[in-house]
């Protein structure tokens, strides 16, 4: 299973968690400080998660495919400033 080098900038004022999945029991997960930048590697086939605490429980902030979060890219940035855009 080749992995893919991935990078993910926390662009929230507000620590959040990143959940990484894949089908053959791979899984990750990181807290990401404000402004932080996370690095790692994942299958081609993993879902991402992006949670945060909200009002007395956690919230899915955003789900995205591995794809959008390769660091070959020159786009890569986080979801929320691909939303923004």
């Amino acid at each position: 299973m080749p992995l893919l080098n991935c990078t993910y900038r926390n662009s929230l004022k507000r620590m959040i968690i990143v959940r990484c999945f894949a089908s053959g029991g791979f899984y990750l997960e990181r807290v990401v400080f404000p402004f932080e930048i996370l690095n790692f590697q994942a299958p081609e086939n993993t879902e991402v998660e992006v949670w945060s605490h909200g009002l007395g429980s956690p919230e899915l902030v955003c789900a995205m495919a591995i794809d959008d979060l390769k660091s070959e890219s020159p786009e890569a940035q986080s979801p929320l400033e691909l939303v923004n855009q």
